[in-house]
């Protein structure tokens, strides 16, 4: 039997390598937000007005993600008016 010669081995290794990474996938997160109009929270200390908050927070939430993760966001608007939200 013949064996193969040391470049049909890297070629093969480079090919098994590659073809592996091709299959790397990035993970899913899935989120759900509640937008919605809260005047408890005060973003400037002298100004008396409503906030738009997302889950109730503001700045809103943080996305922790990595290259490649594929983020699905569920937005619920519970406000008066449409939304309309922009990445």
């Amino acid at each position: 039997m013949a064996s193969l010669s040391n470049g049909a081995c890297k070629f093969l290794l480079g090919f098994l390598l590659i073809f592996q990474v091709s299959f790397a996938k990035g993970e899913d997160i899935f989120l759900e937000w509640h937008v919605a109009i809260d005047t408890r929270i005060k973003p400037i200390v002298s100004v008396n007005q409503p906030v738009i908050t997302i889950n109730g927070m503001f700045p809103g939430p943080l996305i922790n993600s990595t290259t490649n993760d594929n983020i699905h966001v569920n937005v619920f608007n519970d406000l008066d008016e449409p939304l309309l939200m922009t990445w």
